[in-house]
């Protein structure tokens, strides 16, 4: 059966179907914006809460902190040793007595002296520590902590070593510590470096340290076994791993790389590379715990700077220019310059207000230009921060496959350059450089061989900043790289010097 339902009815049917449609297109975009309008607003919160995330991590400023604890009550005090004890105490002890984390207890503190300063410990952390920072810790509960800590700071220490210091020293040279270990710069590098162990451990810690050392083993030197497809078996400290490889230094010193694909097994042992010291009688491990403990830095000692990192130098923060490099090298980790464009600056000059100095450093020239002025310390304007003429330098000059030393000193009228142009020495190797002044004689030394000397007065310099890799006025870079460097306030005799490290 066939309907005819004519033209007139087909048109008005047309119609309302594209009106149908319309109406359809229209509801379908006004959803679609409202979708898109909720999805927008979703962003934007996302967005929102990843900033204010981020904003939460980030380090705070000194200008922002006020400069006392506004939270000095008891019941705050209180609070914060809680926070403290949740926190803080599985490295620093419940009490600050220390372990893991420095002594907190002593009355000594090298971080944080005023209430502002620890704020910002606690706040930010210490680069290149394992001390994290605690961003997302509001404001007040980190001022209580503070409150305790400086409790704590004022109880001192009821822990006290019961040794002698002296018969200690020759404990630690008897049994070949410093083959491991170094102290001011000396001694090795397999093991951590003890120049402040005293104040940043406990006496406790100490001595379970030597007696049973592989209940904590510090991050940076965990052991770790390789054992190649042939059966050879390569024991050392772990530097590096990834999906493919892995990097250590293995007890000679020598830096090794294996594939993984060429590897039988890769091993974390757990176990320190320290052998336990159990067999020590109870004097000497008081003498040797009472000498570690002694060890602690002070304003009389020597200012000692390692070239391990870019960021950071001597606990002052760098200005990297260029892109100078962190290395492995067979005496420990070093930066390399690259002669053109690299070099790093220090808003730190560390014999500024020195009557009488040595200035020593560990480097490697590798060549490039003839004329390099690789370490400079300049006095700065106190007024203008203008760099005066007043500056200590070392320098190279390199000719042909070798190298001499430039050692440089300006103090007001007065200024001294000591070159022994005969005293030429192979490039692409290790040498320990020193300069040295006792009140009338300026000295320089290549190794602890003299090679210069002149009688002159040189008096103190200001305040000022350092620049390595280059002069400070961005001339004459240097291409090699530089280990350490120690800056000490007295005139030290060769004996006294710096050695270069030796492989265990």
């Amino acid at each position: 059966m066939m309907f005819d339902v004519g033209r007139d009815s087909v048109c008005c049917t047309e119609t309302l179907l594209d009106a149908w449609g319309k109406s359809l297109e229209t509801s379908l975009e006004a959803a679609d914006t409202r979708v898109r309008a909720t999805l927008l607003l979703a962003c934007c919160w996302i967005a929102c809460g990843m900033q204010l995330v981020a904003q939460s991590r980030q380090p705070r400023n000194a200008a922002d902190i006020p400069q006392t604890n506004p939270y000095t009550s008891e019941a705050d005090v209180e609070a914060g040793r809680k926070i403290f004890g949740g926190r803080c105490g599985h490295c620093h002890g419940q009490s600050g007595e220390g372990g893991r984390g420095a002594v907190l207890n002593s009355g000594e503190l090298h971080h944080g002296a005023s209430d502002r300063e620890m704020f910002l410990v606690i706040r930010n952390g210490i680069p290149n520590t394992e001390m994290p920072g605690t961003f997302g810790l509001p404001d007040a509960e980190v001022w209580r902590m503070v409150a305790y800590v400086k409790q704590l700071r004022r109880q001192g220490s009821s822990d006290a070593a019961a040794g002698n210091q002296t018969a200690g020293a020759l404990v630690y040279q008897k049994n070949s510590c410093a083959a491991c270990h170094a102290i001011d710069g000396q001694g090795g590098f397999l093991g951590p470096d003890l120049s402040e162990i005293g104040a940043k451990r406990s006496i406790r810690y100490l001595r379970d340290s030597i007696v049973n050392p592989s209940a904590d083993i510090p991050l940076d030197y965990r052991s770790v076994t390789v054992i190649t497809r042939d059966g050879k078996t390569i024991a050392g400290i772990q530097l590096n791993e990834d999906e493919y490889s892995v990097h250590l230094r293995d007890m000679s010193g020598n830096l090794r790389s294996f594939l993984k694909s060429e590897l039988r097994e890769v091993k974390l042992t757990g176990q320190s590379l320290m052998p336990a010291y159990g067999a020590l009688s109870k004097d000497d491990l008081d003498n040797l715990v009472a000498y570690l403990s002694s060890l602690r830095r002070s304003a009389a000692q020597a200012t000692v700077w390692m070239f391990d990192r870019l960021e950071n130098i001597g606990g002052n923060k760098t200005t990297v220019l260029g892109a100078p490099r962190v290395i492995d090298s067979p005496i420990g980790k070093a930066v390399e310059f690259d002669g053109v464009r690299d070099a790093l600056f220090i808003d730190n000059h560390p014999l500024a207000g020195a009557e009488t100095f040595t200035f020593e450093a560990i480097f490697r020239p590798d060549g490039g230009e003839r004329e390099q002025r690789w370490f400079h310390l300049s006095e700065q304007d106190p007024k203008t921060g203008v760099d005066t003429d007043n500056r200590m330098l070392f320098e190279i000059r390199v000719i042909g496959d070798g190298w001499f030393l430039d050692s440089y000193n300006q103090s007001g009228t007065e200024g001294k350059a000591l070159m022994n142009r005969s005293a030429v020495h192979p490039l692409g190797a290790w040498y320990h450089v020193a300069s040295v002044y006792d009140g009338k004689e300026f000295r320089n030394y290549v190794n602890g061989v003299q090679e210069g000397a002149a009688n002159i007065h040189l008096a103190p310099h200001g305040p000022g900043h350092a620049s390595v890799g280059v002069r400070i006025n961005k001339v004459f870079y240097f291409k090699g790289a530089v280990r350490m460097a120690r800056f000490t306030r007295r005139a030290l005799s060769t004996p006294e010097f710096l050695t270069l490290p030796v492989r265990p």
